[in-house]
């Protein structure tokens, strides 16, 4: 891969800024040993800390390359078949962190209940596991036809629309193939900085796989409009990118698009009945019990999205069964 014509400018375009060395209390803890108290350091966070408070402070550029070659080396994209055919692999679900419990806050567990628009309610766990039963296709050894197991996260590769709205809450961006990347957990951390290099880096590894890739009829629409709400990245040159032969993939499967439509189909049947007040197919016992307590005005614009997204599946799926 090529790395040498990456930015060596700084963090967002600006003069590097000194940020606070403090860890959080979920980094590290004090422990008192004969009186003194010292502290005790998280092995599982010192990687991502000596990186973005360390070597970013010290080394813009050798900051950027070596991020940039760990997320080129270690990310894991999805198929660009599998975008091309179903862009979208959960639009009933939209990210909601204030779903999961919280004790302090007085908030009770409440992960895939439906939000007012019968959205699902998720705090990403829901894609996380998507692509578990899928081998990687890669030139490295250690991933080269092995799942994916612990330790890995579902990064969204664009955190905010063009309007600044969070692109995780938005069910057109949240599930979107082009802004899903799995990376290993302490690299994972360093994406999740607005505007930073490694995020803006992603974002345009991800434009260069998916963008000119040509896409089913039936999801084009989808797939400009999903497009049209993401920024375009700025500041990575293009020959500072990998090439996609280099990259690693999920491997693309007929199975698993077949799994997806069919589970995506459970979800709208379910919405149709509650739109009638009557019961459908189970998806989960929070979402089924909310959605029956919502009105038909609410369920409505959900179903007629979801029905439209699967007519533009179904079509695809008829195409592979000739």
């Amino acid at each position: 891969m090529e790395f040498g014509h990456l930015l060596c400018t700084s963090e967002g375009g600006q003069a590097p800024l000194r940020l606070c060395m403090s860890m959080s209390v979920h980094d590290e803890a004090m422990v008192t040993t004969r009186g003194r108290q010292t502290r005790q350091v998280d092995g599982n966070h010192v990687l991502y800390h000596f990186l973005q408070k360390g070597l970013l402070q010290e080394d813009v550029w050798l900051f950027q390359m070596l991020t940039a070659r760990l997320v080129a080396s270690l990310g894991i994209w999805l198929p660009i078949e599998l975008y091309s055919k179903m862009p979208l692999l959960t639009p009933h679900a939209v990210r909601d962190n204030t779903c999961r419990k919280d004790v302090k806050a007085g908030r009770p567990e409440a992960w895939g209940s439906p939000n007012s628009k019968g959205y699902f309610r998720d705090d990403n766990s829901l894609i996380k596991g998507i692509p578990t039963a899928l081998a990687i296709e890669s030139r490295f050894s250690e991933y080269k036809g092995a799942r994916i197991g612990n330790g890995f996260v579902a990064s969204h590769v664009w955190r905010k629309t063009t309007d600044g709205d969070s692109a995780p809450r938005h069910p057109l961006t949240n599930s979107f193939v082009p802004n899903l990347v799995w990376l290993p957990t302490q690299v994972a951390k360093l994406s999740d900085r607005e505007g930073s290099f490694v995020q803006t880096y992603l974002q345009a590894i991800s434009k260069k796989i998916y963008r000119v890739a040509a896409v089913s009829i039936h999801q084009e629409g989808t797939v400009g409009d999903a497009w049209a709400l993401l920024p375009d990245p700025s500041g990575i040159p293009l020959q500072g990118l990998p090439r996609i032969d280099d990259l690693n993939f999920f491997e693309y499967t007929q199975d698993f698009f077949i799994s997806r439509l069919r589970s995506i189909r459970k979800v709208q049947e379910l919405i149709a009945s509650a739109c009638r007040s009557e019961p459908g197919p189970k998806v989960s016992k929070r979402y089924n019990e909310g959605l029956m307590l919502m009105a038909a005005s609410q369920l409505e614009p959900l179903n007629e999205f979801l029905e439209s997204y699967l007519n533009g599946l179904e079509a695809e799926y008829a195409q592979l069964l000739h």
